[in-house]
């Protein structure tokens, strides 16, 4: 049976999806790369466990906690009649 594809095709067909994932897995590295060059972890520029604490978050909470403790004694007097 006669080849219907001349002998060198196979060679620059699989040549060419060498290349071709060549190129993708290469582009996955750089985009990684950039990635982590672009974007740095930024918990090692903050301090060790100290907790960021503005002004507001700390009004918040005890805006919280006031909340909290009137639902308790509107609570315990329910349960008191």
């Amino acid at each position: 049976m006669p080849e219907s594809r001349p002998p060198g095709e196979y060679k620059a067909k699989s040549g060419h999806w060498l290349r071709t994932a060549f190129l993708i897995y290469g582009m996955m590295v750089v985009g990684l790369l950039g990635i982590f060059i672009v974007f740095p972890d930024t918990r090692t520029q903050q301090d060790e466990g100290a907790p960021v604490q503005t002004a507001a978050k700390a009004a918040r909470y005890e805006a919280v906690i006031a909340n909290w403790n009137r639902y308790r004694t509107k609570d315990a007097r329910a349960e008191a009649r």
